[in-house]
């Protein structure tokens, strides 16, 4: 029986593409996997039938003006994948064994065409749903603009110093260095940690009690897996940092928000409804206002989480810039039951690309992260934690947060005084002693929401202080507060007022 090939067409070129599709815009493939590509696609679409007999690789050579060579090894190369099969003596056979050609062929064309839609959405679990289901609504942009809240002064950080110190620990890498072997981190970086939060937080802790992690969210989402079960309820802030939402919805909790006020966090609305497994909240000043949780309810709080057997999740996120006295002392310092894990990140201090930031665990807690660390992600890349333990240790990281505190309240008071002379009929500041923002209220009758939109067309990260609050729904809209979430840590003052004049104007045609 004639085979296929000299059926459709006696000088086989259709089979040669003389050129392919190249996924990653690389150059022309070489003559042989052309040759190899042609033949594969003619096999999963349907052109070449399984059993079928190809022609002997000195025809296929000659028809194709190609090399023997070439035919031989792109036939050596469908062999070994599967493509075709060798009969001693009878030639090179399409594979009898290949599976249902229309399936085949659906799914190497979907991989030929990445741009084609999926017959049917992808099955999410549900850990990734509840996590999705608070997907972040703020703008993003390539470089941070007036007035992103969380960015702080890259031009002024030491990359030069901190390029050497990176550079060092390279140099003669110690062992911990190449092969990490404490899931808690680098015992020298804990140790520097540990002693900078007892000096400066009142943090009751060692280094056998810090664990290094990526960030803020990394430390809550090892928290969740650890403490939290499908159905227990986390009580979180309201309003509150949106990012941890889908953290901790991920574990299966319920989230409990409960509402801030000019004390912090309202204690006694944790007695309402089922008991809380933990608590997360941010004593030393909520985000976005700015309030600090006062005394009596923090005695409060420690003495309800004692009852309830329950965690308190103390959430340090820039303590270290007050501008109106000396940082605060921690929460976990007045902590006599061990019921608080102290969660704090260097994004903010330093910059947020190094992603590196710390969890104090309570002792018992300690071989359960250590456990848990072994199935994660191991430890934060080494390199970078001997660079940032050099840096605290030389006297690098206290300097700068000293020359930061400095810089950070002029722009402050500049961002501060701006408002009050140009803007006081339309801004209220909110009362802050320290923080990398300013929150203003707006007294006039305007959608904060619009007003952000706005402010992206012009290329201002102005956030909307409704968007912290929990239920954001349409019927509840006209209930929350309106307001806007002014960063002013990373830009100079020249181009504070510059943006300030820009934001001020926008507002007032809202």
């Amino acid at each position: 029986m004639r085979h296929r090939l000299a059926n459709m067409r006696s000088d086989y070129t259709w089979i040669y593409p003389s050129h392919t599709a190249k996924a990653d815009n690389a150059k022309e493939d070489s003559a042989y996997r052309r040759l190899y590509l042609g033949i594969r696609q003619a096999i999963l679409d349907g052109r070449l039938h399984p059993g079928e007999k190809l022609p002997a690789s000195r025809d296929l050579a000659k028809s194709l003006g190609v090399s023997r060579n070439t035919v031989v090894t792109s036939f050596d190369l469908l062999v070994s994948e599967g493509y075709l099969e060798t009969r001693i003596g009878a030639g090179s056979f399409v594979a009898s064994s290949l599976p249902d050609r229309e399936m085949t062929a659906t799914a190497t064309h979907e991989a030929l065409d990445p741009t084609r839609k999926a017959t049917r959405p992808a099955r999410l679990s549900q850990s990734a749903t509840r996590m999705l289901a608070y997907d972040r609504r703020f703008p993003r942009f390539r470089v941070a603009r007036p007035f992103n809240p969380a960015t702080p002064d890259l031009d002024a950080f030491p990359f030069d110093l901190w390029a050497r110190l990176l550079r060092r620990s390279w140099r003669a890498p110690a062992l911990d260095l190449t092969i990490p072997v404490d899931p808690l981190g680098m015992p020298a970086l804990r140790d520097e940690v540990a002693k900078w939060l007892r000096q400066s937080r009142g943090v009751k802790c060692d280094a056998d009690q810090v664990m290094i992690v990526s960030g803020a969210q990394q430390a809550l989402d090892l928290i969740a897996r650890a403490l939290v079960d499908p159905g227990d309820v986390i009580a979180t802030e309201d309003p509150g940092y949106e990012g941890i939402r889908g953290v901790l919805a991920a574990s299966g909790a319920t989230l409990l928000p409960i509402p801030v006020d000019g004390e912090g966090l309202q204690v006694d609305q944790l007695g309402k409804g089922a008991p809380a497994r933990i608590v997360v909240t941010t004593p030393s000043r909520n985000y976005p206002l700015g309030t600090t949780l006062s005394l009596a309810r923090r005695l409060a709080l420690l003495q309800w989480a004692d009852t309830h057997d329950a965690w308190i999740v103390e959430d340090d996120y820039d303590s270290d810039y007050r501008y109106d006295g000396p940082p605060l002392s921690s929460l976990q310092g007045l902590d006599r039951q061990n019921r608080v894990l102290y969660v704090g990140t260097f994004s903010r201090v330093l910059f947020p690309g190094i992603r590196l930031g710390y969890l104090v665990l309570p002792p018992a807690l300690i071989p359960v992260f250590r456990g848990m660390r072994g199935f994660a992600d191991g430890v934060p890349a080494p390199t970078a934690q001997a660079a940032l333990a050099a840096f605290f240790a030389e006297g690098h990281f206290g300097g700068h947060v000293r020359k930061m505190r400095l810089s950070y309240g002029e722009r402050r008071a500049h961002l501060r005084e701006l408002i009050e002379t140009r803007a006081s009929d339309i801004l209220q500041v909110l009362p802050s002693d320290g923080g990398l923002h300013l929150c203003a209220r707006l007294l006039t009758a305007k959608d904060d929401v619009d007003v952000q939109e706005r402010m992206v067309h012009a290329q201002l990260d102005c956030r909307a202080l409704s968007s912290y609050y929990h239920d954001k729904s349409e019927e509840n809209r006209g209930n929350l507060p309106q307001g806007l979430v002014l960063g002013f840590a990373g830009w100079k003052k020249n181009v504070i007022s510059q943006s300030f004049d820009e934001l001020i104007n926008l507002v007032r045609r809202t």
